[in-house]
């Protein structure tokens, strides 16, 4: 199956920038992990820690709930952000995987 993502690939930080994220709060972000709201994710640990394998310095871990998506998950960070935009960040990322990367709407 090929997606739109295909042609075109963006990092995280280029979607959030795109997306009217400070660019400093875009690289900040680590990596991130979700989940459906209805669903606890099998080997939380393992995947974290294969999110987190290759970095090394301070983490910060927002847990966020998706606004427009069941979804729930953690943002990991190297700056604190305010619980608004770690939400805001979370909702970008989880539109632009349903809306651009999986195309199911």
């Amino acid at each position: 199956m090929i997606t739109k993502t295909d042609l075109t690939c963006l990092t995280w930080h280029e979607v959030l920038i795109k997306k009217g994220i400070n660019p400093e709060m875009s690289k900040s972000l680590i990596g991130f992990t979700s989940w459906n709201q209805n669903e606890f994710p099998d080997k939380l640990g393992k995947h974290i820690t294969a999110i987190l394998q290759e970095y090394r310095g301070k983490v910060i871990v927002k847990d966020v709930i998706g606004t427009r998506y069941n979804d729930i998950g953690l943002l990991f960070l190297n700056n604190d952000m305010p619980e608004d935009v770690a939400t805001k960040v979370f909702d970008i990322i989880i539109k632009y995987e349903q809306e651009e990367v999986y195309d199911i709407l």
